[in-house]
């Protein structure tokens, strides 16, 4: 799953979501603009993420009379964009008069009786739709989350560039034609190389 207008960015090592005293927070950049999109939260119970302005997040829908849901886990090659929120899904902003401090879509909460959240146990890709420069961006962030614990990991991500475009979840940006070349003119002349001189 490669196209040529995807930009993607994996860390060097996994972002760990953990600790095991109160709240702590990681803003997500995901366009590199230096304004956070997405906000992670962690503490000794539970993971969350919120939406910062604009943005929304692919999520389950809870029955009615609640409001919201958890965050959907999506596998590879699902197409995230304007339908994706369609059947079970929805695209979940910021919901209006919740408090600021509490307003994330579970990943996973932790009690004595065990634990519980869409992404429990799961190796997965989150939807996300941002805003940059004006337009609608769609994007995945690949989460590795716990199943028994309030542990988990963003491994990477990635969005595309062009403004409503869909993008598959896990997709990456395909090799540029100056690399493959590159790549093929390498191979080439080391084959040239093994046949002129085949003691090699």
């Amino acid at each position: 799953m490669a196209q040529g207008t995807i930009q993607f960015f994996e860390p060097t090592a996994p972002i760990l979501l953990h600790t095991e005293f109160f709240a702590e927070y990681y803003p997500l950049d995901l366009n590199g603009d230096g304004t956070t999109d997405f906000t992670f939260a962690y503490d000794f119970h539970f993971i969350g993420v919120r939406p910062e302005g604009d943005g929304r997040i692919l999520t389950w829908l809870d029955p009615p009379p609640n409001i919201g849901g958890s965050v959907a886990p999506v596998p590879a090659g699902f197409v995230i964009g304007a339908g994706s929120g369609a059947g079970s899904l929805q695209w979940l902003g910021r919901l209006p008069g919740v408090p600021y401090d509490s307003d994330f879509n579970t990943l996973i909460q932790c009690f004595d009786a065990g634990c519980s959240g869409a992404f429990a146990g799961q190796y997965a890709y989150m939807g996300v739709e941002f805003q940059s420069a004006g337009a609608t961006h769609y994007g995945w962030v690949s989460l590795s989350i716990a199943s028994d614990a309030p542990f988990g990991a963003i491994n990477a991500w990635a969005w595309e560039t062009l403004a409503g475009l869909s993008i598959a979840a896990g997709a990456i940006p395909e090799p540029s034609a100056s690399a493959l070349l590159t790549v093929g003119g390498t191979l080439f002349w080391l084959l040239r190389r093994r046949k002129s001189n085949p003691l090699q």
